[in-house]
């Protein structure tokens, strides 16, 4: 009999997510569309993600995330950014006599057109980062994800967004069946 697979220390169900949406009117709409759409993020793995379309709301979101210097493109570029805040909060958490709460506050948008090797090496972020991280697999290539980075060369498949204010709008963004064409 086979060993069970891990279970991954990162779980859609187990998400919290950002103040913002979770007082929002549409809260209970972007929860339930985060787990209607999902998919294995890779066939050997055990990560399951949600995915979104891509669209014109998503876009200007991203595009003014942008515009405020909140939007890191490229995974190797996100894990540096993520390692660098793990080592912030661990001497915050260090200095502090309280417990943090584990709420999303970083979401990595990944595109679909990427290799087995970068989707493992997404699953492999998560586990490493826990509750604050939440990526979603958006309906877009490579060269759409570039374009929301006019300075971006070359292959971007991945964006992070660095704050939960623009974490909140861009989950609004995409998930607003009001907005949707």
């Amino acid at each position: 009999m086979p060993a069970p697979l891990p279970t991954p220390a990162w779980s859609l169900e187990s998400l919290r997510l950002p103040k913002a949406i979770e007082n929002d009117a549409k809260g209970p709409a972007v929860h339930a569309a985060l787990r209607q759409g999902t998919q294995k993020l890779w066939a050997g793995g055990v990560t399951v993600v949600p995915t979104a379309s891509w669209n014109a709301g998503l876009i200007a979101a991203l595009e003014s995330a942008q515009r405020e210097g909140r939007l890191v493109r490229g995974l190797e570029r996100v894990e540096k950014a993520l390692e660098r805040e793990a080592r912030g909060l661990s001497i915050a958490d260090a200095r502090s006599a309280t417990e943090r709460g584990s709420r999303v506050s970083r979401l990595v948008l990944i595109s679909d057109d990427g290799t087995e090797r970068f989707y493992r090496q997404v699953e492999r972020l998560l586990g490493t980062q826990g509750q604050r991280l939440l990526a979603i697999r958006v309906a877009a290539d490579a060269s759409q994800l570039a374009a929301v980075v006019p300075q971006a060369s070359g292959v971007v498949r991945a964006l992070m967004l660095e704050h939960k204010d623009n974490v909140a709008r861009v989950l609004l963004a995409m998930y607003d069946a009001d907005a949707t064409p």
